[in-house]
């Protein structure tokens, strides 16, 4: 698994010294969790734990949060009340990374976090749900949508948001179900079930990407971006006036805001209205993130090629990662992240993924770090203690 990132030798020297500094809980096949090392070592004999790289990458929803592995194995951590970490049952929050209960043989290749209900796209082009069981049949078990294994188009991409799912094919078809609400972006017949995407003709338009945020959604196509939901058009949605800037690369959807990031570099925002807002102070950016908080303003995120980071908005928990709490920051901010992690020979771009009141820094490389609320065990540490830094990163431990 490791040895795909070209950057392994050294984050996995670090993941040891993580390890050995810390006493982990340890994570197990079977999803068990062991707090005392000296047991796992009696029943496993004399093997050793080794770090885990989330090299695939890691999403966070409310209060809880995914990371895969390069190879495909998917593990969740946080809270668990309504079967979100996908491992058979509903229960009591898990502090540190455990395996999702996926069939054997189901590698992801994407995967994302929704308020308690999760997705993943395995790569023989399977759609997995899981999570609150009044969205979409789920439960605590990980179960395969027949809907996309008969659809003939296959699915590009996948996305949760507020108690809905979003998914994206090959060929540009965009489907919504789950809550039967505005968010769908299409009549609530059916909701249960995946649908096209009605909202500004969708249905008639070649989708590249799209993001299901809290209380609407936003999808980008060739003739530029559209927005539905609530403040964002509702069922028929909006179209938002491209920026000057021309071709859109991607769009985060969080809490009736919308992020938009131009192919020249600029940063646009949006919440509900026909035109786009560029985000001053900012350029060369290659992706951004924002939160999907129940209420009150987002945080965001915003990162450039070489890796450095910047953050402002809501910042009640400490999730922008500045090192101190505070109730806003008003404009962009530089983000000091972990040692090396800025123009080192990452595999992937390094990114953030934002939940409802915490953020995972993804390095690229396999590693993660963590910051904001942690009172579910979100962060992955161990602990329930929040941090307010992405400065540290966090280990995962697993057995071979």
């Amino acid at each position: 698994m490791s040895a795909t990132f070209p950057a392994a030798g050294r984050r996995l020297a670090a993941c040891a010294l993580g390890l050995a500094a810390l006493v982990v809980a340890a994570v197990l096949p079977s999803g068990a969790q062991f707090a005392d090392p000296g047991a796992v070592r009696a029943a496993f004999g004399a093997a050793e734990p080794v770090p885990v790289l989330l090299g695939g990458g890691v999403d966070a929803g409310d209060a809880w949060s995914l990371g895969w592995e390069a190879d495909g194995r998917l593990y969740s951590w946080g809270a668990n009340g309504r079967g979100e970490l996908g491992q058979g049952a509903e229960g009591d929050p898990v502090l540190r990374p455990v395996p999702v209960a996926l069939p054997d043989g189901q590698r992801v290749r994407q995967a994302a976090a929704g308020i308690n209900l999760g997705i993943a796209l395995t790569d023989d082009g399977g759609v997995w749900t899981w999570g609150n069981p009044d969205v979409g049949g789920n439960t605590a078990t990980p179960q395969r949508l027949a809907f996309f294994d008969g659809l003939g188009d296959p699915v590009a991409g996948v996305d949760a948001g507020g108690y809905y799912y979003l998914a994206w094919t090959e060929a540009g078809a965009l489907y919504s179900w789950g809550n039967p609400t505005a968010r769908l972006g299409r009549s609530a017949t059916d909701a249960q079930e995946p649908r096209r995407v009605t909202a500004q003709g969708l249905d008639g338009r070649v989708v590249t990407t799209a993001s299901a945020g809290r209380f609407h959604g936003a999808a980008v196509t060739a003739g530029g971006v559209v927005v539905w939901g609530e403040s964002n058009g509702d069922r028929t949605g909006r179209a938002v006036a491209a920026p000057a800037a021309g071709e859109l690369l991607s769009v985060a959807a969080g809490n009736r805001t919308t992020l938009l990031v131009a192919a020249d570099g600029t940063l646009w925002t949006t919440d509900g209205a026909a035109t786009a807002t560029q985000v001053a102070g900012l350029a060369g950016i290659v992706g951004a993130s924002i939160s999907s908080p129940v209420q009150g303003a987002s945080s965001a995120w915003a990162w450039d090629a070489d890796g450095s980071l910047w953050a402002w908005g809501a910042n009640a928990t400490g999730l922008l990662g500045l090192g101190a709490v505070d109730a806003s920051v008003a404009s962009p901010t530089s983000v000091l992240l972990p040692p090396d992690a800025i123009g080192g020979d990452a595999s992937r771009a390094p990114r953030v993924a934002a939940g409802a009141t915490h953020a995972l820094y993804d390095s690229g490389e396999g590693t993660f770090a963590a910051a904001g609320d942690n009172g579910s065990g979100q962060l992955g540490d161990g602990s329930m203690q929040g941090r307010t830094t992405f400065q540290v990163t966090i280990p995962v431990a697993g057995w071979p």
